[in-house]
């Protein structure tokens, strides 16, 4: 039998650009809120766990996955690869979903269909993940397998690779299969993950546009900019992190 789909999102308090940011409140609810309702909506997914660090400082996300009632590991705040490792042991699964915290705006439809694409190609692939040209950053995942997390973790050995968590597996000659979700869609312009206040002052608009819910669409949040199309301008200027910075 197939054992379980883990889900495991990174969180962590002290961000570079934005420290604080996934309990930053919008309509009196935290951004990891957001996040970890939306993600429990997924049909899919068995397990979801947080991966934190021990810092003192993210005490206060386990105490949020406590109050909620979520998994939590606590690891190394560099090496994010043994963290995800580390849920991986405790929760034992054949698949693993990677998510960031800082996407509140995760959509669990178009989640799930990018695990079934990867169901249903168990034989063509070890790994595949979206590409950035078609969705709105912030609605990404990663699926892969576990075998695939447990060999990165043991020769992944570059700072990069431990920090970003499956550079080893998707890297140039990979012993591993991996592939892009298909997909025509063309929103990749759009930016809705939260690294700088610019983007939170967007993510508050567009969430208080619902009304604070969290069962909208990601369809539904574009036909947000058709109405409100100088939201664009807010946060367009963010300059994406490189896996080198």
């Amino acid at each position: 039998m197939t054992k379980p789909i883990i889900c495991v999102t990174q969180a962590r308090m002290t961000s570079s650009r934005l420290p604080g940011k996934i309990l930053k409140e919008v309509c009196g609810r935290s951004l990891l809120d957001y996040h970890i309702s939306r993600l429990s909506h997924s049909r899919l997914i068995d397990k979801l766990i947080v991966a934190t660090t021990i810092n003192e400082t993210d005490n206060a996300i386990e105490q949020f996955c406590n109050h909620r009632n979520i998994a939590c590991v606590r690891g190394s705040e560099d090496d994010v690869l043994s963290r995800y490792h580390k849920a991986l042991k405790a929760y034992p699964a054949d698949i693993v979903v990677r998510v960031t915290s800082d996407c509140p705006l995760i959509d669990p439809v178009l989640l799930d269909n990018i695990i079934q694409y990867f169901l249903d190609h168990r034989d063509r692939y070890d790994y595949i993940t979206v590409n950035d040209n078609n969705f709105p950053r912030g609605l990404g995942a990663e699926v892969f397998s576990s075998n695939a997390l447990k060999t990165a973790n043991t020769l992944g050995t570059e700072p990069y690779q431990r920090e970003h968590v499956t550079p080893y597996i998707y890297r140039k000659n990979s012993e591993f299969r991996c592939g892009i979700y298909p997909s025509e869609e063309s929103s990749g312009h759009h930016r809705w993950c939260v690294d700088e206040p610019a983007d939170f002052d967007l993510i508050s608009k567009m969430i208080t546009a619902f009304d604070g819910r969290d069962d909208f669409t990601w369809k539904e949040c574009l036909a947000l900019f058709e109405h409100n199309p100088e939201w664009f301008n807010i946060n367009n200027q963010v300059k994406q992190k490189t896996l080198m910075e």
